[in-house]
């Protein structure tokens, strides 16, 4: 064992790890020439610098190769002078060309028109302010002269027999013919084509003004007649004169309640012919529009159900119409433009006037009472509300026996009746109005 020493494991890793930092410690340890030295320490402090230098240039290199384009400015539009007379206010301010101008009152949306040299104006307005102004850009072709808009056209007056007074109505047969063809265009009084979209000038009616204790209790009629006489009584009975939503079919199976609806001088809309659906909502939960809907579609609806109405009554459909189910959207509410029909839907939101008397299943989550259906729409009443119910309906529990109790206690709350026409008229979307417009569209149908 002479000349052997024993070293443990922990001792030869030490021994390993010295024999290799050993001789790179005695390199490390040689003096560096100061020149060398001061190199090395410029050229550390000197590249982040360069390094900083050259990303910037190239930032400024990408960003000179593509500039953004200009800001665009944001259409605007200001009312400049307010002027009353005994016709009504006269509303004139300026806006940016191309562009359509809404106009808001006290109690909110009042009318709407496009925008002609830079300037608005609104004749006749009978809403209290203060004002305000809204704008929605159009193409430049969109903007059409004021004057295209504001004086009423020429039509013959049919003869009527839902009420309403003869002059202010609108027949789909006043209106130039439908044809499918992919693009029609319909000329504007000055004799041009504009092509605003059909959706533009066309609202959805869920309200009224609301600066009058008014509410429309309208009905839709598609299936069902029972109830339909009770209702129609209870009315009458009170003196109330409402508007009304018919589907061809209800008509061509019940004449005879068409005819009562008439005589007792109800305003009548259209509820289209077989009641279809129009967008894809029952779906989807979206209002898209439902393949196979185009404008020829809601056209052959519309008049069909005028056409039965005709023929049961002899007079014209008012120029309204509902949706069936609700489903509706711009585009739809567009083709029913050039129909010559405003769309009338009813008050939701909060408010929620929607009666649901159609719900006939008890388990249903959406199902109601009679009695709970009448107390919820009482206490829901608001100024400008549109209440839907229907004029016949198959539950067991129905509301038409209820409703003189729904009518009564709206009249005790301070409310008048009013009609559907009576809110457009107000509101300045009048039958001129929506000849004007029908005149300016173009239709594209797919």
């Amino acid at each position: 064992m002479r000349g052997h020493v024993y070293c443990s494991p922990r001792c030869a890793r030490e021994d390993g790890r010295l024999a290799f930092w050993r001789p790179l410690g005695e390199r490390l340890g040689r003096p560096v020439p100061p020149r060398l030295a001061l190199a090395v320490v410029a050229l550390g402090v000197a590249a982040p610098m360069l390094l900083a230098l050259r990303t910037v240039g190239e930032l400024d290199r990408l960003s000179r190769q593509a500039s953004p384009p200009p800001l665009r400015r944001l259409p605007a539009a200001r009312i400049e002078t307010v002027t009353d007379a005994p016709s009504g206010a006269r509303i004139e301010g300026i806006a940016s060309p191309g562009s359509a101008v809404f106009l808001f009152g006290a109690a909110g949306f009042v009318t709407s028109g496009p925008v002609a040299g830079g300037r608005f104006h609104f004749e006749g307005v009978r809403e209290k302010g203060p004002y305000r102004v809204g704008i929605l850009p159009l193409s430049a072709e969109a903007a059409a002269p004021a004057s295209a808009v504001s004086p009423p056209l020429e039509r013959p007056a049919p003869a009527d027999r839902t009420g309403a007074p003869a002059e202010s109505r609108i027949s789909a047969a006043t209106l130039p013919p439908f044809t499918a063809a992919p693009h029609r265009s319909y000329p504007t009084p000055s004799g041009s084509a504009a092509s605003v979209s059909p959706s533009l000038l066309v609202p959805d009616l869920t309200r009224g003004p609301a600066d009058r204790p008014e509410i429309l209790v309208s009905f839709d009629a598609g299936s069902s007649d029972r109830g339909a006489r009770q209702i129609l009584d209870a009315l009458r009975e009170r003196g109330i004169r409402t508007t009304v939503f018919l589907t061809g079919d209800f008509i061509r199976r019940h004449p005879d309640l068409a005819r009562r609806v008439a005589k007792d001088g109800h305003e009548v809309g259209n509820h289209t012919d077989t009641h279809p659906h129009l967008t894809t909502y029952a779906e989807d939960g979206r209002q898209a529009t439902r393949r196979g809907v185009d404008r020829a579609f809601v056209a052959r609806q519309l008049r069909a159900t005028a056409e039965a109405w005709h023929a049961a009554t002899g007079g014209t459909l008012a120029p309204l119409w509902r949706a069936p189910y609700g489903e509706q959207n711009g585009q739809i509410r567009g083709w029913a433009a050039l129909e010559g029909y405003w769309h009338v839907g009813w008050t939701g939101g909060r408010a929620g006037l929607d009666g649901l008397d159609w719900v006939s299943d008890p388990s249903s989550h959406a199902y109601r009472s009679a009695g709970r259906v009448v107390d919820r729409l009482v206490s829901h009443a608001e100024n400008g509300g549109i209440i839907l119910l229907h004029l016949g309906s198959d539950r067991e529990d129905a509301v038409a026996p209820r409703l003189p109790e729904l009518l009564d206690a709206l009249a005790r709350r301070g409310f008048s009746f009013s009609r559907a026409s009576d809110f457009l008229t107000r509101m300045g979307l009048t039958d001129e109005r929506l000849l004007a417009l029908a005149s300016r569209n173009r239709s594209t149908a797919p």
